[in-house]
């Protein structure tokens, strides 16, 4: 049956879950629309436009992505996971194929409210099929073509994944000062313009061998002693 259904990413989790699924699923391969452009997206009748251009032109028995995403962070269920996809030319039978409604050729996904949601998605993919991050493929290695789009790259994304495969978001770059004898103060990620690091000021007395008497933070002052022996 064709059509396609609305879900939150709670709601794909468990559709996940409940699939039975007898293909073998290798890999999850990432594809952009073109056109439509992610300011073209009207929710349903874009996803049910680009179903009946797949089916009454291109000849295709359905959508053929698996899944897609728009603008806004819709998580549309197109084509069943059951069948093989019609998204990407000798890679159909063993792969799910996903797809923003984007150009991201242009659209830079920094600046796109539905990117997060297509990484969550790919996350519970992997995690489905038992499959890491390297099995994340791009449409544009089978194809000349572009997609996901030329904004789009391959470690950037399959890092994000694994950010959420983590359970975690993308940590900042830590700085530290290395003192004598090994201490180490750690720093924020901030240089000002000057390149300067700058650090806390209790630690770097503590580190000193001082005892912290007094921290007036909205100062930035500390006053210390010599650390009794």
């Amino acid at each position: 049956m064709t059509g396609e259904r609305l879900m939150s990413i709670d709601e794909f989790d468990k559709y996940l879950e409940r699939q039975d699924v007898p293909r073998r699923i290798d890999e999850v391969i990432v594809h952009h629309t073109w056109k439509p452009t992610a300011d073209q997206y009207a929710g349903k009748k874009t996803i049910a436009g680009i179903r009946n251009y797949h089916m009454n032109v291109r000849g295709w028995s359905d959508n053929g992505y698996h899944f897609m995403f728009g603008t806004n962070g819709d998580l549309w269920r197109c084509r069943p996971m059951q069948r093989a996809g019609a998204h990407t030319l000798g890679r159909n039978a063993h792969s799910v194929g996903i797809s923003y409604v984007a150009n991201f050729d242009s659209d830079k996904p920094e600046e796109y409210p539905g990117w997060q949601t297509g990484i969550d998605a790919t996350a519970l993919l992997l995690s489905r099929f038992g499959i890491g991050i390297e099995n994340i493929r791009f449409h544009r290695e089978f194809a000349s073509k572009t997609c996901p789009g030329l904004n789009v790259h391959m470690q950037a994304y399959r890092d994000e994944v694994q950010a959420v495969l983590d359970g975690q978001q993308p940590q900042p770059d830590l700085r530290v000062i290395i003192l004598p004898e090994n201490a180490v103060i750690p720093c924020g990620p901030e240089v000002d313009e000057d390149g300067v690091t700058r650090c806390d000021l209790r630690t770097l007395a503590e580190i000193l061998g001082y005892d912290v008497i007094d921290h007036i933070s909205d100062q930035n002052k500390i006053y210390v002693r010599e650390a009794s022996e």
